[in-house]
C-alpha cells in the first residue's frame, strides 16, 4: 500500500508581507533614513496609530500619522490611512508636495533619535 503525505505550502515565506512598520519607506526615491526615522517618531512603527484631535480639529491616522485634511482632499481614503502600504504612499506623495516640513516630527526635531 501507497503511504501517502500532505505537503503544505509555504505561502506564507514566500508571499510579500503585506508592510506594516516603517521599514516599506525605502521603495521610495527619498532619503530612506530620514523618512524611516521621521516614521517613527510620528507612530513608533505603528501603522495603527491615531491622533484624534488636534488644535485645529483635524486628526492624524497611520504610520506617517496622515492628516484628515488630506482625505478630504482626496489624496487617500480615512480608513487608508492605516494601511501600511496606502499610507506611506500618501506620504511620499505629500514629501514631493512639501518635502519634509509636512511633519511636525521633522520640524521639532523628535526624528532625529532615530536616525
Amino acid at each position: 500500500m501507497a503511504r501517502v503525505t500532505t505537503v503544505e505550502p509555504k505561502i506564507a515565506q514566500t508571499a510579500p508581507k503585506e508592510a506594516t512598520d516603517c521599514t516599506i519607506a525605502n521603495q521610495y526615491d527619498w532619503d530612506y533614513a530620514t523618512a524611516y526615522a521621521i516614521c517613527m517618531a510620528e507612530s513608533g512603527g505603528n501603522e495603527k496609530a491615531y491622533n484624534p484631535s488636534n488644535s485645529n480639529g483635524t486628526n492624524d491616522a497611520g504610520l506617517f500619522q496622515i492628516n484628515s485634511i488630506h482625505v478630504t482632499s482626496g489624496l487617500i481614503g480615512n480608513q487608508n490611512r492605516f494601511n501600511g502600504t496606502e499610507n506611506v504612499s500618501a506620504a511620499y506623495r505629500i514629501y514631493l508636495g512639501s518635502g519634509w516640513n509636512a511633519w511636525s516630527a521633522y520640524n521639532n526635531g523628535a526624528y532625529l533619535k532615530h536616525l
